[in-house]
């Protein structure tokens, strides 16, 4: 998908600047998915990435009109591009995005125990970020869970 995708959507020399524009911004969303570093920004970048086009919520959607594309279009490709190995996830990245779930709903408590239970929640996440490994998943990561 990547570097095919980014070719085929801005080389049209009929599009309007608009629709160059909120081209850029789906293939930015797919180089992102396609991002190989493990670390705690780039693997939430990239899950972030992958929830937004997996997900064709109202703003991807509006995204792929004003780009001159459908959401489905631009969904099939996505998972096809997973199917066949070109968009990959490791089980760091999946760690670094469960944690950040975690700590956005810790960032969010205001009582005391709440608070106490998602600190202690994010310490345990912390210590699976740090066990694991980054081995690529053989199974399609379509779900938006990470």
């Amino acid at each position: 998908m990547g570097i095919d995708f980014a070719t085929i959507a801005i080389s049209n020399d009929e599009l309007i600047p608009e629709q160059l524009l909120w081209r850029g911004v789906l293939v930015n969303a797919i180089e992102d998915t396609l991002i190989t570093q493990s670390d705690r920004k780039s693997s939430i970048i990239k899950l972030e990435a992958h929830d937004w086009i997996i997900n064709s919520g109202e703003d991807f959607q509006k995204v792929c009109y004003w780009s001159g594309f459908t959401p489905e279009h631009i969904n099939e490709k996505y998972i096809q591009a997973i199917k066949r190995g070109d968009i990959t996830f490791n089980f760091k990245q999946v760690a670094w995005g469960k944690y950040y779930l975690q700590y956005k709903l810790y960032k969010k408590c205001q009582e005391y125990e709440s608070k106490k239970y998602h600190r202690k929640r994010l310490e345990s996440l912390r210590k699976v970020v740090i066990e694991a490994t980054t081995a690529v998943f053989t199974s399609i990561l379509i779900s938006t869970a990470y």
